[in-house]
């Protein structure tokens, strides 16, 4: 694909990412900063974490719902909640935000959460850049497209007794080590993250899953 074909496709593809973006409703309810729970439709796709789309039924006036004024929410069978004080750190910077809306993945002695990472205008270009890299590639036969499709997903840990939330490494060996620290009162399930290859960071909500007493250990 000629460079100036690429260019122009990458500003079409860029002019219509907003647009695109958490446009689609689900059925569910947030509860506002009284505490009364408002039921209608809402839309997130999760790249920005501090804010969704609500609106009472399709039609109607959408309204954009901030995490400083909503402490949880529900979107079918997805629970929301507000987490504060994170870190998100990408291969060029490192950004902190005061609070963020996070799934709740498991939530028993150890809650782990994962957030999304809110695209900047350049992290925009960065996204509208994978899609045209892959067609370019499709075209060539070239593979750069697995540069630009970094996906931004961040997990979280926490227990109740404890103030901070921790960020879950995404690298092998640390994350090994950091889970086996903080996994350590359960030395079946540090036994399991040194040894078994699956017990990695694409497996984090098995792992906390089965440290909180839900799911079977495997005996690999």
């Amino acid at each position: 694909m000629k460079t100036p074909t690429y260019l122009v496709l990458l500003l079409i593809i860029f002019s219509s990412y907003s647009a695109r973006a958490a446009d689609k409703y689900t059925a569910g309810y947030y509860i506002d900063s009284t505490q009364h729970k408002v039921e209608g439709l809402i839309a997130f796709d999760g790249t920005d974490c501090e804010n969704f789309l609500f609106k009472k039924q399709l039609g109607d006036k959408t309204l954009r719902i901030n995490v400083a004024k909503c402490p949880q929410f529900h979107m079918g069978d997805h629970e929301y909640v507000a987490i504060g004080q994170v870190d998100f750190v990408t291969i060029i910077r490192k950004r902190h935000i005061n609070k963020a809306f996070a799934e709740l993945l498991e939530s028993g002695n150890v809650k782990l959460y994962m957030i999304g990472l809110a695209l900047s205008r350049m992290d925009a270009v960065h996204k509208a850049a994978a899609v045209a890299t892959e067609l370019s590639d499709n075209a060539a036969g070239g593979n750069m497209s697995g540069y630009f499709t970094k996906k931004r997903i961040y997990y979280y840990v926490k227990r109740d007794i404890e103030t901070q939330y921790t960020l879950v490494e995404h690298r092998k060996s640390k994350f090994k080590r950091q889970m086996g620290a903080y996994l350590k009162d359960k030395p079946e399930v540090v036994a399991q993250l040194n040894k078994n290859k699956d017990y990695d960071f694409n497996n984090i909500e098995l792992i906390v899953h089965a440290y909180n007493g839900n799911l079977p250990l495997t005996t690999k």
